[in-house]
């Protein structure tokens, strides 16, 4: 069985949510969560959402967890 891990979400169509991800052989959680990941796991409740952009792995200093997902927007879409 594999690792999970909580990681918070920042911005984008969770956020306020923790992400369970699976933990890499270095312990580590994926570095980008697309649009492919989010439809698995959140389905019908991002029909209505902004899905142009990913999730960025980012370390986190200090207390809590020590990772977070902020939401990168596609530069593309942003531009329209």
């Amino acid at each position: 069985m594999w690792e999970r891990v909580d990681v918070p979400a920042v911005g984008g169509p969770v956020d306020g949510r923790s992400l369970l991800v699976p933990l890499n052989g270095d312990g580590l959680p994926p570095e980008t969560i697309d649009q492919s990941w989010l439809w698995v796991e959140y389905g019908g409740e991002l029909l209505d959402a902004d899905m142009a952009g990913v999730y960025e792995l980012e370390p986190v200093a200090g207390h809590g967890p020590p990772w977070l997902y902020l939401w990168v927007p596609d530069q593309r879409s942003a531009s329209r």
